[in-house]
This record gives structure tokens, C-alpha cells and sequence, in this order.
């Protein structure tokens, strides 16, 4: 390995590719240049015999370890994502107090099975196979054994002494990574690995050309984006998700589907991405949100002129509010989220909110909180215009965040 400068800390689950990876740190930065995550999911009868040994031979080599043990249910449907996440999230919280990377023993079987399973599900992805390095949940990932074998690293802890288990589970069939690396991955000659190395590191090249040549363009512009070829187009969606979050994929069909919508006349449109993520048309944008799933709504009521101050709006009507319509005897008022169906008086005819929302061209994840002020005869007497450009004043005594 090269040489390292900073303190690390390693993803151990006390398997062989994990133990191998402990030694050579051992003997590299010594016991004080690293500490050791393990996460205890308890799913097998075997994990809290592996815990036990990791946690002595840890304590045997002065190696500082750090154990989650997984107390609820994780059920069965979509099992490999939810561990994934219980323990990169644990990783990270620990990763704060100083460490520089986190390195995991993801060997040369790993990105040759990773590649494998990305052609057969036909995934758009980030980089095919796996990275020697990366950046995930706000930490610096290293990648150090991929060009080892995993034969070669059970070899090595043979040779060294090193104590490991090994997981019975991945001696099943029951998965599909677990069935290419039994039919596939185990059975290839130095030759075939060779090739499909040659391949990943080809193909990973290509992408990154393509990702060069999308990168030159707006592509939270609608019509940028649907101007680039499907397979363009897929690779330039996930890239506007990942810089939100990383570690989703959004599918080549789920990216066409999303194009041709695009492609249509409505000028607002939502896509679920996840149940927080969510990726909006607002007239020529195309802008990507994170945010907590339900129903927006507030409602605030002030009795005689004064101040409310919240995330959604700011209201100082201590003074003069004529300018919103707003006049003694219109409270008490109450401050609340406009609905399609609310009509607000202007001049001398009554006027649709919705209509207002499109003549204004206000962005869809707007409308849902955009404030109206209602007086104490429950009549809408004033909603503030939307303004693409908007710049808060001082001046102002009511303004939308």
C-alpha cells in the first residue's frame, strides 16, 4: 500500500478480506495510525462469536474498536440497502472526530462481481465496478486490496496468522452477487480476470468522456437536457441527483420516462425519486430536492397590528399596511397557505389564485407555501406577487423566505 498521512478508520467485519487489511495496516501505521467499525447486525447465529473475536484481537493489538450493535427488525425486502446504510451512517458518525479516510477491504472479486451485476440490471452508474477511492457520506473512502484476489487474502491470513470467519451465508446461492462470484467470478482463468479488468477500466474511460461532454452544459435547463441522446440523458439526470445524494441510481426506462415528460408542454411537473427526493419541472428549470415526505400547511393569526417571523414568511405590520391591504379593521388576520380554489380581490374583480401562480410562472414546490392573508370576515384581501428575481429589502414589511 502507499504511503498514508492522516488517521484512518477501518470497515472490519472480521471477515478474511477485512482481517488481511487489519494486518497490513498493523505492520504499515501501527496501532495508534488506525481504529476499527464493526456493526453487529445479529442476523446470522455466528455474529456475536465474530463481534467477541474482533473486540479481543483488537484489544490484544492496541487497536481501538468501535461496535453497533443492530437492535431492531430489518425484515427481509431490500436488506443488503438497509445494511449498507445502518453501517456507512455509523461509520460517519465516528468518522467525525478526525479521521481522514475509511478503507475497506473491497477486493478484485468485488469489482469484477460489481460489473458483472451492473450489465446484467442494465443500471446507468458512476463509475463501473468499484473506485479505488470515493467520497460518500461526507467521508473520504479508500479502496486499498483491489488488485488482490479473495483467495489470496485467505491465503494471506493463513500465512500471517491472522484469525477471521467466514460468512456461511455467502457460501449460498441465495443472492444474486453470491451466484455470480460461485458461477462466474471463481471460475475464471488469469487470463479472462485480465480482459475484464481491460474492459471496466475501457468502459469507465468512455463514461467519464461522456460526463466531461455533459458537463459543458446547463443541464437544469429543460431544453438542454432533453436535447441530449437517451443514453446522455440518463447519465445527466443521475449526475443532478448525486449532487443531492450520492448513493441513487435513477434507472435508464425511470430517466426515459422523465425525458418524455419533459419533453411535453406542462409547465410544472413532479418526479418521485425516493419518498425525499424529488426531482421538479418549473417551467424551463429542472431542479432536484431533498426533503421530508407530507403535506405542507400553516396557518398563523394575529390579532392586532404587530411582527410574525418564521421559515415560511416575515410580517412587521406595526406600521402603515395599507400597502398589503391591510387596515385596523381587518383583525384579526390570519396568515395562511394559499389554495388553488382561494380568489383574491383585485381592483374590482375577484381573481384566482391558480391563475395568479401561472401568470407568474411561481414554481410548483412554491404554491405549496405560498402565504395569503385572510381578514376576520374570512375573505382573502392580499397575497404578495411571486418575482423570479426577488431581493429582500429592510424596507419591507411582508416578504415570502
Amino acid at each position: 500500500m502507499k504511503q498514508i498521512n492522516g488517521k484512518i478508520l477501518l470497515a472490519c467485519s472480521y471477515g478474511p478480506d477485512s482481517m488481511a487489511l487489519f494486518d497490513m495496516l498493523l505492520k504499515q501505521v501501527g496501532s495508534n495510525g488506525f481504529e476499527v467499525a464493526h456493526v453487529n447486525y445479529h442476523l446470522r447465529e455466528e455474529s456475536d462469536d465474530e463481534e467477541k473475536g474482533l473486540v479481543e484481537y483488537c484489544k490484544n493489538k492496541g487497536v481501538k474498536c468501535h461496535v453497533y450493535n443492530v437492535k431492531k427488525d430489518l425484515g427481509t425486502s431490500n436488506l443488503e440497502e438497509k445494511c449498507r446504510e445502518i453501517r456507512y451512517r455509523f461509520f460517519a458518525d465516528i468518522y467525525k472526530n478526525g479521521f481522514k479516510y475509511l478503507y475497506v477491504a473491497h477486493n478484485q472479486d468485488d469489482l469484477i462481481e460489481t460489473y458483472i451485476m451492473q450489465k446484467q440490471r442494465g443500471n446507468i452508474v458512476d463509475f463501473y465496478g468499484i473506485s479505488a477511492k470515493s467520497r460518500n457520506f461526507g467521508m473520504s473512502i479508500v479502496r486499498p486490496l483491489l488488485k488482490y484476489k479473495k483467495k489470496d487474502l485467505l491465503k494471506y491470513c493463513i500465512e500471517n496468522h491472522v484469525p477471521f470467519a467466514i460468512d456461511k451465508t455467502n457460501l449460498e446461492n441465495k443472492f444474486l452477487r453470491n451466484q455470480i462470484r460461485h458461477d462466474i467470478v471463481e471460475k475464471l482463468t488469469n487470463k479472462e480476470r485480465r480482459d475484464y479488468l481491460k474492459t471496466i477500466k475501457n468502459e469507465n474511460k468512455e463514461l467519464k468522456a461522456v460526463k466531461n461532454k455533459i458537463k459543458k452544459h446547463n443541464l437544469q435547463k429543460v431544453d438542454v437536457l432533453i436535447s441530449l441522446d437517451d443514453y446522455e440523458f440518463a447519465i445527466a439526470i443521475n449526475m443532478l441527483v448525486h449532487k443531492i445524494q450520492k448513493d441513487i441510481f435513477i434507472s435508464k426506462k425511470y430517466a426515459l420516462e422523465i425525458k418524455k415528460a419533459l419533453s411535453s408542454d406542462k409547465p410544472n411537473l413532479v418526479f418521485d425519486i425516493n419518498p425525499h427526493l424529488h426531482l421538479y419541472k418549473e417551467y424551463e428549470n429542472v431542479i432536484i430536492r431533498k426533503e421530508n415526505s407530507g403535506e405542507i400547511y400553516y396557518e398563523y393569526k394575529l390579532d392586532k397590528p404587530g411582527i410574525l417571523d418564521n421559515k415560511y414568511f416575515y410580517l412587521n405590520f406595526k406600521g402603515d399596511s395599507s400597502n398589503r391591504n391591510v387596515y385596523l379593521g381587518s383583525y384579526p388576520i390570519t396568515i395562511r397557505v394559499a389554495r388553488a380554489y382561494d380568489m383574491v380581490k383585485i381592483k374590482d374583480y375577484y381573481k384566482p389564485v391558480r391563475r395568479l401562480f401561472i401568470d407568474w410562472k411561481m414554481p410548483k414546490k412554491l404554491r405549496e407555501r405560498w402565504p395569503i392573508i385572510i381578514d376576520k370576515n374570512g375573505e382573502a384581501i392580499y397575497i404578495p406577487r411571486y418575482r423570479k428575481d426577488f431581493v429582500v429589502d429592510k424596507d419591507l414589511n411582508f416578504y415570502v423566505k
